[in-house]
């Protein structure tokens, strides 16, 4: 990270540009949930406040994930180009490497945004602030970063077979984009449960935001499962990476 800072300062326009082209980005779809409040107010029951609340916890969780799991985009590119031979070479282990090999400075936008939204909401929110809840929320950034590293880390895991993953991980990643910033209801009830257990995205915010605001009503889970939801994030993230390990056994090296 240190030296992702000093060569990218020598460009500071460029840097200042990354990350405000990340931010803008995803401030687009949450400028879009905005047209969409002032023209009909709530969206399945949730105010403005609300909605503000489960978009800036998604986001931040996302940022959360590409910050420090965000290199896992290149395993296509250290599978294809051989420089995964090198991590097998040195005493650190190969994902660690692979997860460390470069630091993108643009993914602070998506943290920055998701944070200002995330602190703004929790001023607005209609919530009766307790340690609990605080503790929950928290939990929520880190264990929804953590589902979201462990799923792709997971669909990287297909490099050492397929040659190239990047497909299906922009499909994934374009999905917890454009569905995660909507409560589930939206959805219909097969749109909840695909979203909970084909697709993880309910863990990532949604199930936690129910507990802190008050929304437990509407799930279709018992509310223990949705507070224990930000618990996914290590055991998918432990998944993930046992299963990237597996599959790296079948890299084959394309040679010097």
């Amino acid at each position: 990270m240190r030296t992702a800072v000093r060569s990218s300062i020598i460009y500071r326009g460029n840097l200042v540009l990354m990350i405000l082209g990340s931010a803008a980005l995803q401030g687009t779809q949450l400028l879009f949930i905005g047209v969409l409040l002032d023209r009909f107010g709530v969206i399945a029951g949730w105010s403005t406040a609300q909605i503000a609340f489960l978009y800036g916890l998604r986001l931040t969780a996302h940022g959360v994930d590409t910050c420090l799991f965000g290199q896992h985009q290149y395993t296509d590119l250290a599978v294809r180009l051989g420089e995964y031979d090198r991590y097998l070479l040195r005493p650190v282990h190969p994902l660690v490497q692979l997860l460390t090999r470069a630091f993108n400075l643009g993914t602070f936008g998506d943290l920055a945004l998701g944070l200002g939204i995330l602190v703004t909401a929790v001023t607005l929110a209609p919530v009766d602030w307790t340690p609990w809840l605080v503790v929950l929320t928290v939990a929520a950034v880190i264990g929804g970063g953590l589902v979201e590293a462990g799923l792709q880390i997971g669909l990287s895991a297909f490099s050492f077979r397929l040659g190239s993953t990047r497909n299906v991980k922009v499909t994934v990643d374009n999905m917890f984009t454009d569905f995660g910033a909507y409560p589930l209801p939206v959805f219909g009830t097969a749109g909840i449960v695909a979203l909970t257990f084909a697709l993880p995205l309910a863990f990532v915010a949604y199930l936690p935001a129910t507990v802190v605001l008050g929304k437990t009503a509407e799930l279709l889970v018992p509310v223990w499962f949705a507070a224990a939801a930000p618990l996914a994030g290590p055991l998918l993230l432990w998944a993930g990476w046992a299963f990237f390990m597996r599959q790296s056994r079948h890299y084959e090296s394309p040679g010097a």
